[in-house]
């Protein structure tokens, strides 16, 4: 059993826009379905996705169809509730994990069917006379149209607005317009909560063996009081605790009876009211979810009834007016602008809303890889919330970013007593995959083995205190976090006399998963460098500066100051596997001597998944990358190196790299436009895009690629616009694609606010939030004051470089 992030279907993304065509229609606000089909609906559900970063519900209908596998997958989830169940292992060695986690699908409360007279209203039966959905992107709501004539004739239109509230953490609520078009009579209107819910992880995480595959959020309570549906349900491992309630209104000037069931699973109140040619019937459903991991289970109860008494007080109107300014100042300051390239537009705009919607907000919780929106990858957080996504939200929404490194702060203790049990004497590890804190990785070579998660979280702690100048947080949180990571690296290294005492670090994986347990992966020793530096500076910055908190920090931690000198000794002596005669840094100690990699020997059908069809120690030996690895670590630390080192590895590097995960390609256009290669970071771009909302995978329907998202963005400003941050300083080399008139974005950078234009004759830089700031445009510096405008005359290189790793590049790429 293999349960590593392996590729999933066709995950070789470069090249693909050329071969695919928009799903939905260009428009730079809106995605729009304009008719149903049920071959589709398994991706739309992900597509119309919503979610706060609490409650993530899926793009299905509110009348409740049973899709069956290959066309639906009914699901609402929040994050950070969780089943364990034990993982089976063949053999069992000291330090596996022992249980799982797996983000739950919990009871539905989204369900309102609606009968006319005897006839239920079912998209399947009768026929469809106008129908639309769309998700407003600017004001976080989604909308269907429908126009339906039931099978004996009557026609009715109707309306189901949709919002997951990103004000209220536990509020979800719908408004549901019905009105008869050619027709008097009884129209009934049923609302209800579901609990007979399961997880489909047999078909959605079908590399796992453990499940859950069955009922395991058990119904304790189940109640239907007039207007009020309540399910109360427990997990039957974690003893999770969750009340799942509904309160029910419906609008109407005529009279209207109600009715309760109470079933084994189901809750449900029946309106019924007299419909009326033209006349609109108005309903309206609240929806709140409160679990025993925020709240007493005494208590929960309570605390639902009391969310959705204020939110049925405020209505459903005042409710999307909340949620419409809240997604409006996010675009306010994350908005891209793209002119001349509608496709473009509508894919930058669609990966910002899903980003913004997943992340984590209490500080408990953090972001899934998939956000909450399906049941890939188990709901587990990766270090892709480090290194793309919080790389984005620093420069876009601190608070979020913030909210994100707040959750691995949290589960600081867990890192500290997995390092423990992986033989560290002190420091924290933090877990490859994880929900709650601990390690959920069960093949160890792909997953705990990826030590370079200390390095990545810590560079994210780092640059957010570096953007965002928050010193406190650097102070109260992130110090702790640099030395407790650093402590672990002193234990995994050591100083080899035979590398010339240099420290090495041995026996880990790094980025690439092809390449697995080798000693000094380049990436992570460079990473693990800055690491031990941050907690090394951090610690002599607050001797001179915050000595109170400073000496409190130390005697908590029994920080001693021959540890400190470790530190610096060991990031001073760190070792780089160097060939002199290729000049360039090997991805390992083994990587530029491994045997070459013909794909051109496999079936075609057989190469993009190459764990399902061979062995892993197949693919360990053979030189290529699932993904970039030292490149990666080039792109993060762009001031290490010069132009030409870059040059010199990207050529080598670029034509073995697979792009086997959507986290590659992004990072492979940034350093395309870094070394001039226009046209292929233009070809890497349009790839990740739109590569959720074209489902260039066809693998969406399982969750969206969050972090790919994110590449979105990074490769626009990191690589079109070349911002860079040196010397406490935002640096730009702007490059305008040629298919483009325009683009333009924000950034903010300690606590001021930049917006770059960039068009085909120049480059316009605006401080539109503090007094004054210096920036650099090239080797140029810039003083911009607020609300002024410096323009600067765009001199761009119009001759596309040749690019010498694309000669050989057929026999390496997968697909394209």
């Amino acid at each position: 059993m293999i349960n590593s992030r392996m590729s999933e279907k066709g995950d070789n993304i470069l090249g693909i826009s050329e071969k695919s065509k928009a799903i939905y229609p260009y428009n730079e606000w809106e995605i729009i379905e304009d008719r149903f089909d049920v071959n589709n609906n398994y991706r739309n559900e992900t597509v119309f996705a919503l979610s706060n970063g609490y409650i993530g519900t899926r793009g299905t209908f509110e009348e409740n169809y049973k899709f069956d596998k290959e066309t639906g997958l009914e699901g609402t989830f929040l994050n950070g509730f969780y089943e364990s169940e034990k993982i089976r292992y063949g053999e069992f060695n000291y330090g596996f994990p022992d249980v799982s986690q797996t983000m739950l699908n919990v009871q539905n409360g989204k369900i309102i069917k609606i009968k006319l007279d005897d006839e239920e209203f079912n998209m399947n039966e009768g026929s469809i006379l106008e129908y639309k959905r769309v998700l407003k992107l600017k004001e976080g709501i989604l909308i269907r149209n429908i126009t339906w004539v039931s099978p004996k004739g009557k026609k009715i239109r109707i309306t189901f607005k949709r919002l997951v509230s990103l004000t209220n953490k536990h509020l979800m609520a719908i408004k549901c317009e019905i009105t008869p078009l050619n027709f008097d009579g009884e129209i009934n209107i049923i609302s209800e909560i579901d609990g007979d819910v399961i997880n489909h992880t047999a078909d959605t995480n079908p590399l796992i063996d453990y499940g859950p595959y069955s009922r395991v959020l058990q119904p304790e309570e189940i109640k239907a009081d007039n207007t009020l549906l309540s399910i109360i349900s427990k997990t039957k491992n974690t003893k999770f605790v969750l009340c799942c309630a509904s309160e029910n209104k419906l609008i109407s000037n005529n009279d209207y009876k109600i009715s309760n069931v109470e079933e084994e699973y189901k809750s449900s109140v029946r309106y019924q009211i007299q419909g009326i040619q033209n006349q609109t019937v108005t309903f309206e459903k609240y929806i709140s979810y409160v679990s025993s991991m925020d709240y007493d289970p005494n208590e929960i109860k309570g605390i639902t009834n009391k969310i959705l008494i204020q939110a049925s007080t405020e209505g459903f109107n005042n409710i999307a007016m909340d949620q419409k300014s809240y997604v409006y100042d996010f675009f306010d300051s994350a908005d891209v602008k793209i002119q001349g390239d509608a496709a473009l537009q509508q894919g930058i705009r669609f990966n910002l809303f899903h980003l913004m919607q997943a992340c984590g907000r209490d500080g408990k919780t953090g972001m899934g890889a998939k956000g909450i929106t399906g049941e890939g990858y188990e709901g587990h957080n990766f270090w892709d919330t480090e290194m793309y996504i919080i790389q984005v939200l620093v420069y876009i929404s601190k608070d979020l970013a913030k909210h994100l490194l707040d959750f691995r702060y949290s589960t600081l203790d867990a890192a500290r007593d997995r390092a423990i049990e992986l033989g560290h004497p002190n420091g924290a590890l933090y877990p490859w995959r994880t929900i709650n804190g601990k390690e959920a990785s069960a093949y160890y070579p792909l997953g705990t083995a990826q030590y370079h998660i200390n390095a990545d979280i810590s560079y994210a702690f780092h640059k957010y205190v570096e953007v965002t100048d928050d010193v406190e947080y650097l102070v109260e949180k992130a110090a702790e976090v640099y030395i407790e990571t650093a402590r672990v690296w002193l234990d995994v290294g050591d100083f080899i006399k035979e590398r010339d005492n240099k420290f090495c670090i041995h026996c880990v994986t790094g980025p690439d998963e092809y390449t697995a347990l080798v000693d000094n992966n380049c990436y992570t020793n460079l990473m693990a460098r800055e690491n031990l530096l941050y907690a090394y500076d951090t610690v002599c910055w607050m001797k001179k500066n915050r000595l109170k908190e400073y000496k409190e920090l130390a005697n908590r931690l029994e920080l001693k100051e021959t540890e400190l000198e470790l530190f610096k000794k060991a990031a001073d002596n760190m070792y780089f596997p160097y060939d002199e005669k290729l000049e360039i840094y090997g991805q390992d100690d083994t990587f530029l001597y491994r045997k070459p990699w013909h794909p051109e020997r496999l079936p075609e059908e057989k190469r993009s998944l190459l764990y399902k069809y061979y062995h892993p120690l197949f693919v360990f030996r053979h030189k290529m990358c699932k993904q970039v690895d030292l490149l990666m670590a080039m792109y993060l630390l762009r001031d290490k190196f010069s132009k030409e080192e870059i040059e010199k590895h990207y050529q080598y590097y670029e034509p073995l790299t697979l792009n086997h995960s959507s986290l590659s390609t992004c990072i492979l256009g940034i350093l395309s436009c870094d070394l001039g290669y226009y046209d292929k970071a233009y070809e890497y771009f349009t790839s990740t895009s739109r590569l959720d909302l074209d489902d260039y995978n066809q693998s969406v329907h399982t969750g969206i690629h969050a972090a790919n998202m994110a590449g979105t963005w990074m490769n626009i400003v990191f690589g079109f616009a070349g911002m860079k941050t040196y010397d406490d300083k935002l640096t730009f080399n702007p490059y305008i694609p040629k298919a483009w008139g325009s683009y333009s974005f924000n950034v903010t950078y300690k606590n001021k606010i930049i917006n770059v234009t960039i068009n085909h004759e120049q480059i316009i830089y605006k401080l539109t939030q503090g007094d004054e700031c210096v920036i650099k445009h090239k080797d140029k510096e810039l003083v911009l004051i607020k609300d002024k405008d410096v323009v600067v005359t765009a001199k761009f290189e119009n001759v596309e470089k040749e690019d010498d790793s694309s000669k050989d590049k057929d026999k390496h790429k997968v697909f394209g």
